[in-house]
């Protein structure tokens, strides 16, 4: 039988103590060592965290060409659906018939994107998702002054609305040779007004912004550069050339707003715009006439808004997204 008395522990006890045992010198070696094993993996730790933020940042400036293909094919969708957008929206029709107008040729468009996109070696396809329903404001009778239905100078076109799209091409002799008497697009949001008049001397036809502040900056045009002389608040421009001054409809205005003109007989020329807010609420009889009526102004159905899905998928990369598309848009 085995030895399980006490004598058995205390040998084992015996030979324990015979072991090595560690003295005051092994022991700060030991701390010294590990010491340096801490350091190490400290500085390997810095190292991979330094290459991570490195490897990040130069991911941020990468000149992948995959990447690029996407970012430029989404860019494409969304200026491809505005300018099909306010093309449908000027032949006119019911919300049901803008709808498919805007699907046929947006599918259109995509098949040839897709054509393009296939010689570069992606796939791409685009559709629409939704839309909103708006109002296109219009005047397309060029010899016609800007007031309302009843000859109005001063009116309001909408209220408590989105806008975008707003341009215009006035007639450069109609214009008022005086700013203070001079044709006035006034845009509120009931906090913030912004202020643009349209006027000419004997040399230059301005464009003058007053903006939130109350600050007034102007842009312009010399007067021989044409019978007519286009606005495009939406894009900021004056015959096609920057007019920084109408920046201010863009950053000093927030949500909903109202639309109006001042001093309206003192311009002549064609117009439009686009609100959000259906056609059955923006119209008012005193104020407008009926699309195909041959009279100005107009007041018709129009999409103001577009939602649009793009697929864009090559070797190495698939991205899916949605894009809003509202061209335009100051408020």
């Amino acid at each position: 039988m085995a030895d399980v008395t006490d004598d058995a522990f205390e040998r084992a006890s015996d030979a324990a103590d015979d072991s090595p045992r560690l003295g005051g010198d092994d022991r700060g070696q030991l701390m010294l060592v590990a010491a340096l094993a801490i350091a190490v993996l400290l500085v390997g730790l810095a190292l991979t965290l330094n290459t991570a933020i490195y490897t990040e940042n130069l991911a941020t400036r990468t000149t992948d060409t995959n990447l690029d293909g996407a970012v430029n094919h989404g860019g494409a969708v969304e200026a491809g659906a505005g300018t099909l957008l306010d093309e449908v929206n000027r032949e006119g029709g019911t919300y049901g018939e803008l709808a498919g107008s805007f699907d046929e040729a947006f599918g259109n468009w995509s098949d040839a994107a897709a054509t393009l996109a296939a010689v570069r070696g992606a796939a791409t396809d685009a559709e629409r998702v939704s839309h909103v329903r708006g109002t296109r404001i219009s005047q397309p009778d060029a010899a016609r002054n800007f007031t309302d239905g009843n000859e109005t100078a001063d009116w309001t076109l909408a209220s408590d609305v989105g806008v975008r799209g707003v341009r215009f091409n006035v007639s450069r002799d109609s214009l008022s040779t005086s700013n203070a008497s001079s044709f006035h697009l006034v845009v509120d949001d009931e906090t913030n007004a912004v202020e643009t008049a349209v006027y000419r001397d004997s040399s230059r036809v301005f464009v003058a912004v007053e903006d939130a502040g109350g600050v007034e900056t102007t842009c312009s045009v010399a007067a021989d550069a044409g019978d007519y002389v286009t606005i495009d608040v939406a894009d900021g421009r004056l015959n096609g050339t920057a007019c920084d001054p109408l920046d201010a409809v863009h950053t000093d205005l927030d949500g909903s707003v109202t639309v109006s003109y001042r001093n309206a007989s003192e311009a002549e020329g064609s117009y439009e715009l686009y609100v959000n807010e259906t056609n059955a609420t923006v119209f008012d009889a005193t104020k407008y006439e009926p699309a195909g009526s041959g009279s100005s102004p107009v007041a018709q159905e129009a999409l103001y808004a577009v939602t649009v899905s793009y697929v864009y998928e090559s070797g190495e990369m698939y991205v899916s997204r949605e894009l809003r598309v509202a061209p335009g848009e100051i408020a």
